[in-house]
């Protein structure tokens, strides 16, 4: 006799229900959809294409389907927050908007934000080994399996209301994590939606920001993350509930925690460039020796990122430099 499926769904506040959906790994780990009820209905992230059916479950023991969904409001346009979204609007039978902001449009639209042979340059200049490459990219096609790109119908942005179900929600801009990242305040409850820009459980990774008519990124991840990070703490939420993990009820020192984390980070890639000068995979091996594995493609493509990103914050504070040779950048102390 098959055991009845665990419930997945629990409601927060007053007619706000987190819906833990399944995603593999334990890093972000599954991801949390948040339906607001009132009108007009609202889910807040959609989990991937792969968990609609556990998010239709879920609804249906709360006694909502996907017809009832009225609105879908995306915190930024990675697969786990968009993913289902088509699914759900089908399953709805007719029009759902979904909002999402201007910047995340074309991930979640197109699901890459620049065309693969601008990745392909841009691995080469990290000095990612051409071995990785194919790999690289079977990631990304991977990731396209698990969303249905969709429409955004309307862009929010940075201080627009907007309602969520019965609350009136103040639109956050948090880029960092990605390019149009947002979070959502709750203002007289004191109750934040940050997407992935805090998690409890992990540091977020301020994604390198790729362009699509220049190799290397001009937009600084690291820079805006901590500026969107510093926007937070000047509200001054009672408590978040993020897209992953637990609830954060002390956000204060899990801001602090990050930049605690931000600097040792900085330094140990300054400890790394003292040995002398390396590539940015180089540097990420020496930074993460424990990286292999099934997730191993994967964990190169977040390595490259993290570190890139940071020596772009060191690069403006004139602690280190670069030239290029063999087709790749390298790095050195100034």
């Amino acid at each position: 006799m098959n055991k009845p499926a665990r419930i997945r769904h629990k409601e927060i506040h007053p007619g706000i229900f987190r819906i833990i959906l399944p995603l593999q790994g334990t890093k972000p780990g599954p991801v949390n959809a948040y339906l607001f009820t009132g009108k007009p209905v609202t889910l807040l992230d959609t989990g991937t294409l792969k968990s609609a059916p556990v998010l239709e479950r879920e609804l249906g023991r709360m006694g909502f389907g996907f017809s009832d969904i009225e609105q879908i409001v995306l915190t930024h346009g990675h697969i786990d927050h968009y993913g289902a979204a088509l699914s759900i609007i089908r399953g709805a039978g007719r029009p759902v908007p979904v909002l999402a902001h201007e910047e995340d449009r074309r991930l979640i639209e197109h699901g890459l934000e620049v065309p693969e042979k601008q990745f392909a340059k841009y691995y080469s200049l990290m000095g990612v080994p051409l071995i990785f490459h194919v790999s690289l990219l079977l990631v990304q096609a991977l990731f396209k399996s698990m969303a249905e790109n969709c429409r955004v119908d309307r862009t929010i942005s940075d201080a627009d209301r907007i309602m969520l179900g019965s609350y009136e929600a103040t639109v956050v801009g948090t880029p960092g994590h990605t390019r149009g990242s947002v979070s959502f305040f709750l203002e007289k409850e004191g109750i934040l939606f940050p997407g992935d820009h805090i998690l409890g459980h992990i540091t977020p990774n301020a994604f390198v920001m790729l362009e699509a008519d220049y190799i290397l990124p001009r937009r600084m991840s690291q820079v805006e993350f901590y500026e969107s990070l510093a926007k937070i703490e000047k509200l001054s939420p009672r408590i978040a509930y993020p897209a992953h993990g637990s609830p954060i009820e002390d956000v204060s020192a899990t801001i602090a925690m990050f930049r605690e984390q931000f600097a040792l980070r900085q330094k140990h890639i300054i400890d790394i460039l003292e040995q002398g000068e390396n590539t940015v995979y180089r540097i990420g091996r020496k930074l993460f020796p424990d990286i292999r594995g099934k997730r191993l493609p994967l964990e190169i493509f977040l390595m490259v990122s993290e570190v890139y990103t940071h020596l772009q914050v060191l690069q403006k504070e004139n602690a280190v430099a670069s030239n290029k040779k063999k087709g790749a950048l390298y790095f050195h102390l100034i």
